[in-house]
């Protein structure tokens, strides 16, 4: 005789672990679009297009994956008339994002990429930044990227050139490389640390005796600089960076994205150690002048 099998509902763990997992690759299904593709990406890729230097007075260039959600990327651009520059950072390209010309060493090749690109026809103010909105290194209107963007003076660009989107100094000021002293743990682990006056003799092209003592800036790899300031540099110097970043064995991605991190401020003109007084940077950055606690208020450039 057979027995039929008595039938069971799931558990309501197992149930709701069912319909959690559907919500989620429904909503992921959504977001990517029925045919995979992110349609996020799509729009800012067709901002991009229509990129003309001679109107578009702003670009912002950063790097990013193909999952990421950069939907804060699209309304600041759509909203301020900024032209978006967003490049893959994926082994295998993301539809819609530029290809940069190589992945190694993070944000820091997208940059070199961007620049190196776009080099005859930049924008008056290219802003660098990272692709998650939520970022600790962010001081100042708390940890978001966008009201950083939308405060950030314009006039300070034109008067610096080159100016960090971070005021307070640390990490990374007053010093936070020593060229010719590298301790002894980056010596025995072999660290980019240890090499790094010989990195920035090829990076730079410039003999020992140019190699500083101290490096110091603040961090974090998020910057606005001007058309003008690129261009004191011709565009070999640029494709030079990038050959170092993509053809080393020095050290893996992350460490050259760390290395060009300490000297974006070198490369764009500024002395060896950078390290802005934090009331004028926010002053000259952001129109926070004062009065400070001291009672002195500060005048902007």
């Amino acid at each position: 005789m057979l027995l039929r099998r008595q039938f069971r509902w799931p558990t309501r763990r197992t149930a709701a672990f069912g319909i959690l997992a559907l919500l989620v690759v429904s909503s992921l299904s959504w977001y990517l679009g029925g045919d995979g593709l992110n349609p996020v990406h799509e729009q800012l890729s067709r901002y991009t297009t229509t990129y003309d230097n001679a109107t578009n007075e702003i670009g912002l260039v950063l790097a990013a994956r193909k999952h990421e959600d950069l939907n804060w990327v699209l309304g600041y651009c759509r909203d301020h008339g900024t032209i978006p520059f967003v490049y893959t950072t994926d082994a295998n390209p993301a539809p819609h994002l530029l290809t940069p010309r190589t992945i190694r060493g993070r944000e820091a090749t997208a940059y070199l990429s961007f620049i190196i690109d776009y080099y005859d026809r930049l924008p008056s103010y290219t802003f660098f930044v990272h692709s998650d909105h939520d970022q600790w290194h962010n001081d100042l209107f708390g940890p978001h990227t966008g009201p950083i963007l939308r405060n950030l003076r314009l006039e300070a660009v034109d008067a610096r050139g080159y100016l960090n989107l971070r005021c307070e100094h640390e990490p990374g000021c007053p010093t936070s490389v020593q060229p010719w002293s590298p301790s002894n743990l980056d010596k025995q682990n072999r660290d980019i640390r240890a090499y790094f006056a010989e990195v920035y003799q090829i990076l730079f092209d410039v003999p020992a005796d140019q190699v500083p003592e101290q490096i110091g800036n603040v961090c974090c790899a998020q910057f606005a600089v001007s058309r003008a300031r690129i261009l004191q540099r011709p565009r070999s110097d640029y494709e030079r960076m990038l050959r170092w970043a993509d053809e080393t064995k020095l050290t893996d991605s992350f460490g050259v994205g760390w290395v060009f991190e300490k000297i974006w401020h070198i490369i764009f003109g500024m002395e060896a150690i950078y390290c802005p007084r934090y009331e004028q940077c926010r002053c000259d950055a952001y129109g926070w002048c004062g009065p400070l606690v001291s009672g002195e208020t500060l005048t902007a450039v």
